[in-house]
């Protein structure tokens, strides 16, 4: 038997909860089956997606305590009730498959799976409770539901999030880590923030001229925005090679580091060598090169390398290193460590100033990466033309010439494009760009953090 595709296992998911739907209703017609529909679907979807297993009707007890006491609490933002119901609606999922011989040949017995599930219950809510379980996002959204915000309606979301980020450093870090702030210096309210976000949007109010056309049903949807959790497509981003190297070179000892904070020009060679099919080219400093450059600076950032006085270490860092093994149990620990190299980067430009090498055409680079980031990738137009009116530049009514702040508009981005291809978290061929499902998955988590409405985060709600 051939092996189903992605889409072929999505259409047979739904399929199966078409027909549990049915299979509830005819035993129990006052059966809330919309909710339990939709809570399968999730879990279904996140054992397809996070942990490799497609098969509605394939469970083993390993998958079945990590989907609700890891990957769950880590990406769905959801009441405490849905919580509650999560086990209950599994058990009942389990024996309408075994009914419909649905139960996958091979998955623990069906006769230990029921009692095997109730046995998670607690953990399931002691997990959902631990805010050390959860991501950043689901401990600020999570806190943003218990105040009463509908994360379904936008203006709510950007209301609320207009007043995290106007939180002090100190408490929204506590809000992250622990999804409670109990005494926040501005109490929050709900009808102000949203005029006050309306009011100081920072949103360019005009889609970018030199962007594919936005048609007034597009956006980003959330399904279209899953995590890429495939190590494949980690281990192929140049930019999270590059820090894998640079700490594999480290090792688990120090190296010295030159009066700037650098490495040496020996050990920026072996790096380079490594890069070009053992022909490194000339270098004086790490610093002339963009590919060493940009990974080191965020390995500091993030916490994942310490300099002290002419020496530098490896640091275990938010998320530990784990060496790109593809075949190995490790395999997830690299995605991990990929996710969090990639978002640390994206996060540490966006704090920096534009002359300390911060972005300098926000917001309009994101809705550029957004494009990079989708199926097409994204070519910029050229601006060689002699005449104005041939080129897509908008052009001053006053002077017919192109309009200066729209070309700044669009040299802004492309200059931050190039950054990001210079040390690999994009591609570029001449003037088209792409990006992959990791750089998607790390843009997802910079908007989240910025709070920009516009765009629907990658999140789960339940």
């Amino acid at each position: 038997m051939a092996e189903m595709t992605d889409e072929q296992w999505k259409q047979e998911r739904e399929l199966v909860l078409s027909e549990y739907g049915t299979w509830r209703i005819t035993a129990d017609d006052e059966a809330p089956v919309a909710g339990e529909v939709s809570t399968l679907e999730t879990l279904l979807r996140l054992k397809a997606e996070q942990q490799g297993s497609p098969e509605p009707g394939w469970w083993t007890q390993e998958l079945a305590t990590q989907l609700l006491t890891e990957v769950v609490p880590r990406t769905v933002v959801q009441p405490r009730e849905r919580v509650m119901d999560m086990v209950p609606t599994l058990v009942r999922f389990f024996t309408y498959l075994a009914e419909t011989g649905r139960w996958e040949a091979g998955a623990m017995p069906i006769t230990e799976a029921p009692a095997m599930v109730e046995s998670l219950e607690f953990a399931t809510l002691e997990a959902a409770d631990d805010p050390s379980r959860r991501s950043f996002s689901t401990n600020v959204l999570g806190h943003g539901m218990a105040l009463g915000v509908d994360l379904e309606d936008d203006e709510q979301l950007a209301g609320y999030m207009h007043w995290y980020n106007s939180l002090p450093d100190e408490e929204r870090v506590e809000l992250s880590d622990t999804g409670r702030l109990p005494a926040p210096t501005v109490a929050f309210d709900r009808e102000e923030e949203m005029q006050a976000a309306r009011t100081d949007s920072t949103v360019s109010g005009t889609w970018p001229w030199f962007l594919p056309a936005l048609d007034e049903d597009d956006g980003i949807a959330l399904e279209d925005m899953v995590p890429g959790d495939d190590h494949a497509v980690y281990a192929g981003n140049a930019f999270v090679r590059r820090a894998a190297a640079l700490l594999d070179l480290l090792g688990d000892g120090d190296r010295p580091v030159t009066a700037t904070g650098a490495l040496n020009r020996a050990d920026c060679i072996v790096l380079l060598e490594g890069e070009h099919a053992g022909t490194a080219p000339a270098v004086r400093t790490m610093w002339e090169r963009p590919e060493l450059a940009g990974p080191w600076v965020t390995l500091l950032d993030g916490g994942w390398l310490e300099v002290t006085g002419s020496r530098v270490r490896r640091r275990p860092g938010p998320v530990p290193y784990v060496a790109p093994d593809a075949d190995s149990e490790a395999a997830e620990g690299f995605v991990e460590f990929g996710h969090a190299v990639l978002t640390a980067h994206l996060f540490g430009k966006d704090a920096r100033e534009m002359e300390d090498g911060g972005f300098r055409g926000m917001p309009d680079t994101i809705a550029a990466l957004l494009t990079a980031c989708g199926p097409s990738g994204l070519t910029l137009p050229g601006l060689q033309s002699a005449d104005p009116y041939a080129s897509q530049v908008p052009i001053d009514p006053a002077t017919g010439e192109w309009d200066r702040d729209e070309v700044s508009r669009f040299v802004a981005v492309q200059r931050d494009l190039g950054d990001l291809a210079e040390i690999g978290i994009l591609e570029r061929d001449g003037e088209h760009f792409t990006g992959s499902a990791a750089v998607m998955v790390a843009l997802v988590a910079l908007i989240r953090d910025q709070g920009t409405p516009d765009v629907e985060p990658g999140f789960e709600r339940g």
